[in-house]
């Protein structure tokens, strides 16, 4: 394969080129990638629909900030 920028040889298949230096191959996965099972085609992220507040809510109480105010001590 060549360099995807100086389209020099690669022979050895470096990550970067040795004659520009740049990398040599563009990257197999992006941010955009979605992972998928092998026994069905569905993503493997969940959305809801949530206010903000319920949100924050939801989050204070998972991390029991709600307890420790109980306590009488107030949560960084």
């Amino acid at each position: 394969m060549n360099c995807q920028h100086c389209n020099k040889d690669n022979k050895g298949g470096w990550f970067y080129c040795k004659s520009c230096g740049g990398r040599a191959h563009p990257p197999k996965f992006t941010t955009n990638s979605w992972m998928r099972s092998d026994i069905t085609a569905q993503s493997k992220m969940e959305f809801s629909v949530q206010s903000m507040d319920d949100s924050v809510k939801k989050m204070n109480d998972a991390n029991g900030s709600n307890k420790l105010k109980q306590l009488g001590i107030n949560p960084l």
